[in-house]
């Protein structure tokens, strides 16, 4: 872990450190994918802590990426420019097992983002193909007004009856456009509907995630308490044998010796 200087430091101390940090691994201080847990947030105020680049207080994060979902960090709170990453791991590593199972339901996740991009990929070509045809009925309907109006032109010596006629084919296209115009409408905002419904499932995936995380660390703990109880009793039951001579003791030291071990 690198050495926080405090605010009374000379120069001298801030070159010292700034070498120290050229020497160490950099993917360590890679920016992590965090989510937001209000029992765990805000600017370290417990120590006077900075960070490597910036010289401010760091702050509190909890990782939310591959096998360190989770895990709390102290890192840096700079969020313009360049970021100083992780500075301190609050939490130890995850166990071999829970990182497996991590790393399985990320691949799931991100399997399921990919199929959902490529949906709305689909979506948004079916938008651009609609609104092509909005412009192709508005560019139609440019036209016709522009022969209508020849037709006026025509129709101003002619008898009212066919005026009449001419007027009702007039409404009947503005008819035709206006409905046509709401029709387009109407699967425009059924396709933005669409893709708030598809965020909203994002949105709970990444819950469900935290959710299923936090149960499975509670049953290995769970587990490990059960395994070493009976580790005590097993030790209690070959110790009471030895002391009354039953069996064979080079054995039973044997069998001792492998318990102890473990």
């Amino acid at each position: 872990m690198p050495s926080w200087p405090n605010s009374n430091e000379t120069s001298d101390d801030d070159d010292e450190y700034m070498s120290e940090f050229s020497s160490m691994q950099m993917d360590y201080f890679q920016t992590r994918d965090t989510v937001i847990d209000p029992s765990f947030c805000g600017l370290v105020t417990e120590s006077e802590r900075r960070c490597i680049l910036h010289r401010q207080r760091p702050g509190k994060f909890v990782a939310f990426e591959g096998t360190d979902t989770g895990r709390r960090f102290i890192g840096c709170a700079t969020e313009d420019g360049v970021n100083c990453g992780v500075l301190e791991w609050v939490d130890a590593p995850r166990p071999v097992i829970m990182q497996r199972c991590l790393s399985k339901l990320w691949d799931m996740y991100h399997e399921q983002n990919l199929g959902r991009a490529q949906d709305n990929e689909a979506h948004g070509i079916e938008v651009a193909k609609l609104q092509k045809e909005l412009d192709y009925v508005a560019n139609q309907y440019s036209q016709l007004v522009d022969d209508v109006s020849k037709l006026f032109d025509y129709l101003d010596g002619i008898k009212s009856h066919d005026m009449d006629c001419a007027s009702q084919a007039i409404n009947e296209l503005k008819e035709n456009k206006k409905q046509l115009e709401e029709q387009t409408k109407i699967e425009l905002q059924m396709e933005k509907l669409k893709l708030k419904k598809e965020q909203r499932c994002i949105l709970q995936s990444q819950a469900d995630i935290i959710q299923n995380t936090r149960k499975a660390m509670k049953e290995i703990e769970v587990d490990r308490d059960l395994l070493k109880e009976e580790k005590k009793k097993l030790e209690n039951v070959i110790a009471e044998l030895l002391k009354v001579g039953h069996g064979c003791k080079e054995k039973l030291y044997k069998i001792k010796e492998v318990v102890m071990d473990k």
